[in-house]
C-alpha cells in the first residue's frame, strides 16, 4: 500500500509539492480586453498627432506654442534711438489715423510749447529773408544793368535777371548757401519736431540743433530736382512729386536713413495710404495759406503746425507712435524709508 493520497477527481495531475501552484494565466488564458469604450490602444507616438486635452481645445498661450503678437514690443530701457522703430512684424501696420486727429494733436502741442515753437519759426524767417536781401544786393552790384526797382501803389518791388558770368555765380552762390542753410535748419526745425513726438520735453536750444545735415541736403538737393522736372512736364506731376516726397526728411531724421531710402518710405507711406496723405497734404497748404493772409505773423503759428501734423501723419500711417497730448501722471511710489534716529 501507498501512502500517497489518491489523485484528485477529474483526472488532473497532482500539483507540485508543498502548494507552489503556476500563476494562473491572466484572465483564465485570454488575451487582456480592450480599453474601455471598446476602442483599440492609440497608435504608437509619432504616427499622429496627440489628441487635444479633454474639452477639445488646444492648450493656452505658454504650452508649447509661440506667445501671440499683442502689438508693440516694450520699449528698451532709455527709449529708442532718433524715435520710434519702423513697423514691421509685429507692430499690427498703421494706426488708426485721420486729419482732424492730426489737427487736434498738433495744436494741442502747440499751445503746451508755443514759445519753445515761436521763437526759432520767427529766428529762421529772418535768416531766410536776410539771405534773400543779401544775395539780391550782391546781383545789383555786379550787374546794376539787370537789376530793376518799382514802386507804385501797391508798394516797392524789386527784381533782377540773370546775365553775365558775375550774376550767374552769384546765382550759383545763393543756391549752394540756400541749400546748406536750407538743410540746417529742416535738419533742426524737424528734429525739435519729432522730440516733441517722442514726448521729450523741448526748449527753444532744441530746435538749434542740427541734426544728418548732409544726408537732408543730398535729399533736398534730389527732391528739388524731382520736383523741378516735375513742374516743367505739367504742373501735375510736380504736385505729386511734392505729395509722394512730403515725409521725406521726417523718416530721414526719425529713422537715421540714407537720402534714397528716405524717398521710398516716403514714396511708400503715400502710395499705401494716398488719400489720407492727398488730405493732410492739402490741410498743410491750407494752414500755411491762411497764416501767409494774416500779414505773415501768421506764419509763426502756421509754421510750427504744419510741421507737427506732418510729423503725427508720418508717425501713425508708418505704424509708430506719438506722445500723448495729457499723459496721465505716474502714481507716487511708496514713501521713502528713513533709519530710526539712534
Amino acid at each position: 500500500m501507498s501512502d500517497q493520497p489518491p489523485p484528485p477527481p477529474g483526472n488532473y495531475p497532482p500539483p507540485p509539492p508543498g502548494g507552489n501552484y503556476p500563476p494562473p494565466p491572466g484572465g483564465g488564458g485570454y488575451p487582456p480586453p480592450p480599453p474601455p469604450g471598446g476602442y483599440p490602444p492609440p497608435p504608437p507616438p509619432g504616427g499622429y498627432p496627440p489628441p487635444p486635452p479633454p474639452g477639445g481645445y488646444p492648450p493656452p498661450p505658454g504650452a508649447g506654442y509661440p506667445p501671440p503678437q499683442s502689438g508693440y514690443p516694450p520699449p528698451p530701457q532709455g527709449g529708442y534711438p532718433g524715435g520710434y522703430p519702423p513697423a514691421g512684424p509685429g507692430f499690427g501696420g498703421p494706426a488708426p489715423y485721420s486729419v482732424g486727429d492730426a489737427f487736434s494733436w498738433a495744436w494741442g502741442k502747440f499751445t503746451a510749447n508755443a514759445a519753445a515753437l515761436i521763437v526759432p519759426t520767427l529766428v529762421y524767417a529772418i535768416v531766410v529773408v536776410a539771405l534773400q536781401a543779401l544775395f539780391g544786393i550782391l546781383s545789383a552790384a555786379v550787374a546794376p544793368e539787370a537789376t530793376s526797382y518799382t514802386a507804385d501803389e501797391n508798394g516797392f518791388a524789386f527784381s533782377y535777371n540773370v546775365s553775365g558770368p558775375a550774376s550767374v555765380a552769384v546765382t550759383i552762390l545763393g543756391y549752394i548757401v540756400a541749400l546748406v542753410v536750407g538743410g540746417a535748419i529742416q535738419s533742426a526745425y524737424y528734429g525739435g519736431m519729432l522730440d516733441v513726438a517722442n514726448g521729450r520735453p523741448v526748449s527753444i536750444g532744441t530746435f538749434f540743433r542740427p541734426r544728418n545735415v548732409a544726408n537732408v541736403i543730398i535729399a533736398g538737393v534730389i527732391v528739388g530736382i524731382l520736383t523741378s522736372i516735375g513742374f516743367v512736364l505739367c504742373v501735375l506731376p510736380g504736385i505729386a512729386v511734392a505729395i509722394f516726397t512730403m515725409f521725406t526728411v521726417i523718416a530721414l531724421l526719425d529713422r537715421n536713413l540714407s537720402p534714397i531710402d528716405a524717398i521710398k518710405t516716403s514714396f511708400d507711406i503715400a502710395k499705401n495710404n494716398f488719400g489720407q496723405v492727398l488730405l493732410t497734404f492739402l490741410v498743410v497748404i491750407v494752414v500755411v495759406a491762411v497764416g501767409a493772409l494774416l500779414c505773415g505773423v501768421g506764419l509763426l503759428v502756421a509754421g510750427p503746425l504744419a510741421a507737427l501734423i506732418e510729423v503725427y501723419a508720418y508717425r501713425k500711417l508708418s505704424g509708430g507712435q506719438v506722445a500723448e497730448l495729457n499723459p496721465q501722471p505716474l502714481p507716487p511710489g511708496p514713501p521713502p524709508q528713513t533709519s530710526p534716529q539712534q
